[in-house]
């Protein structure tokens, strides 16, 4: 079958949607306007001018171009709408057999795109980190927890040490309603005991084995002054960007899937209820690149 020209699919429905359908004008403009930008974004980035050509994850890769640009939800859900009417079209007139459109979810259950670091970032981080001392200790090994395990800054400052499994490197955790099983890297295993053990030298009568990572008095570290302690390390590596605790966890689901890791399997140790979750991680493959 003969490819038809996208540009020219989008002029025959908005007229089909003026005069076949009645559709008011502001409607059509609308139209014209979210079509439009789908079709630039297709010939400009995914490099396709044929409607048959365009798949399910094209589009999800459009949704999260326009993510990046900021814009409402409601926005994104009319654009969706002209996207999904469009499809229609196609099919109805057998101009296409499958709609990539009917899987795409909604943008009211996606989340905003997550914020991910390059190999090249985090050693930029490691290097700022002092190993000289007991908090340089804690907070390296926090870094290398975050970025091989997936867990989340609530479920990792909530552990103790008697959760870490070091010869099999695995972790149980709970995030209060689920429990599972997660892994970690060779480096998390070396600073482990690097940490504890300074840790105890330290804290001597105020050590507790119950709590994993503390603060200066001895108590359980908080999410705050976690946060603050990697935009510290951020700041000292020349970061150009804001990062969080969070951006270790995407990076590693990215990274996972990069490496072939299945969906499914990274759904449980991300300790996500719905696959929607995890498919966003799917999503951005099509736009950033990590280097492992």
């Amino acid at each position: 079958m003969e490819k038809e020209d996208l540009e020219k699919n989008i002029r025959d429905y908005l007229y089909f949607a003026e005069f076949g359908e009645n559709k008011s004008i502001n409607t059509v403009i609308s139209l014209k306007k979210d079509l439009s930008q789908l079709c630039e974004y297709l010939q400009k980035i995914e490099k396709i001018n044929s409607s048959m050509d365009i798949t399910s994850v094209m589009l999800r890769g459009f949704l999260i171009y326009l993510q990046e640009k900021k814009i409402s939800k409601r926005t994104m859900n009319r654009k969706l709408s002209s996207v999904r009417s469009f499809f229609k079209y196609l099919v109805k007139n057998k101009i296409i057999y499958q709609n990539p459109a009917e899987i795409i979810a909604s943008p009211s259950f996606y989340a905003e795109k997550p914020d991910t670091l390059t190999l090249e970032e985090i050693n930029m981080i490691r290097d700022e980190i002092s190993l000289r001392t007991a908090n340089g200790l804690r907070d390296r090994l926090m870094v290398e927890l975050l970025y091989s395990s997936g867990i989340t800054t609530v479920e990792m400052l909530g552990v103790g040490e008697n959760v870490f499994d070091l010869d099999r490197r695995e972790l149980y955790v709970s995030n209060g309603k689920t429990n599972r099983v997660v892994f970690f890297s060779e480096r998390v295993r070396k600073y482990f005991k690097e940490y504890v053990d300074a840790k105890k030298k330290k804290y001597k009568e105020k050590y507790n084995p119950d709590i994993l990572f503390v603060n200066g008095s001895g108590n359980r570290l908080s999410d705050r002054s976690l946060r603050r302690i990697i935009d510290r390390y951020a700041l000292r590596a020349g970061l150009k960007r804001e990062i969080s605790p969070y951006s270790f966890r995407h990076t590693f689901a990215v990274h996972m899937l990069s490496n072939g890791m299945d969906i499914l399997y990274l759904k449980e140790l991300m300790g996500h209820a719905t696959l929607d979750s995890t498919k966003v991680y799917e999503d951005m493959l099509n736009s950033i690149s990590i280097k492992s």
